[in-house]
C-alpha cells in the first residue's frame, strides 16, 4: 500500500538534520581518533547551529506526531521502531547540548564564527573548567550520546533499505520526494 507523500517540511528538516548530525559525528570522531584540534573550533560553531536546525524538526515532529505505524509488522517490532525515532529525536538534541555545556563549563568557551557566546577560560596551564562537575558530565554525555546516536542512525538507514529493497514499498521514495 503506497502511503501519502511527505510534505517538503518533513523532508527538509529530516535531511538538514541527518546531514548534519552525520557530518559533525564524523567530525568528532575523527577529531578524537587522530587528535585533530584545529577542527574542534568548527565542529563547535557547526554544532552551535546544528542545535538551531535540531530545535525546529524536534518541534514539528512533536506538533505533528510520528510518520504511522508499519501495518506489516507485530506489535512489538513497531514499538522498538517507536523508541528509535524518540531516541533519534531526543539524542540529536541532546548531542549539541551536551557538546555546548562540556565546552562552555568546561573553560574552553562558545565561538561560533568570532561570535563569542560563552568566554574561554584559559590559563598559561590550558583551560580551567567554570564547573568541573558538570564539565565532566557533559563530557562523557557527549561522548556516550555520539555512540548511541551512531548506533540508532546505522539502524534508521538499514530501515530504510529494509522498505526499499526487501518490502519494496514507497518510504524511502517518499522521504526523497519520488513518491
Amino acid at each position: 500500500m503506497n502511503k501519502p507523500s511527505l510534505t517538503l517540511t518533513t523532508r527538509l528538516l529530516h535531511w538538514s538534520v541527518a546531514f548534519t548530525m552525520l557530518g559533525l559525528i564524523s567530525v568528532g570522531y575523527y577529531m578524537v581518533n587522530w587528535e585533530v584540534w584545529s577542527l574542534y573550533p568548527i565542529h563547535k560553531a557547526l554544532g552551535v547551529i546544528a542545535l538551531l536546525i535540531v530545535l525546529p524538526r524536534a518541534i514539528y515532529r512533536i506538533k505533528k506526531g510520528f510518520l504511522p505505524a508499519d501495518d506489516n509488522a507485530s506489535e512489538a517490532f513497531n514499538k522498538a521502531i517507536h523508541f528509535a525515532h524518540w531516541g533519534l529525536l531526543i539524542g540529536t538534541l541532546l548531542m549539541p547540548v551536551s557538546g555546548m555545556l562540556y565546552s562552555g563549563f568546561g573553560g574552553y568557551g562558545i565561538d561560533v564564527f568570532g561570535l563569542t557566546l560563552v568566554p574561554n577560560n584559559y590559563t598559561e596551564n590550558g583551560a580551567v573548567p567554570f564547573n568541573e562537575t558538570v564539565f565532566v558530565v557533559a563530557k562523557a554525555a557527549h561522548s556516550y550520546i555520539a555512540y548511541a546516536l551512531t548506533a540508532l542512525i546505522a539502524l534508521h538507514m538499514l530501515g530504510a533499505i529494509k522498505h526499499h529493497v526487501f518490502d519494496k514499498d514507497t518510504t524511502l521514495l517518499r522521504m526523497l520526494g519520488r513518491a
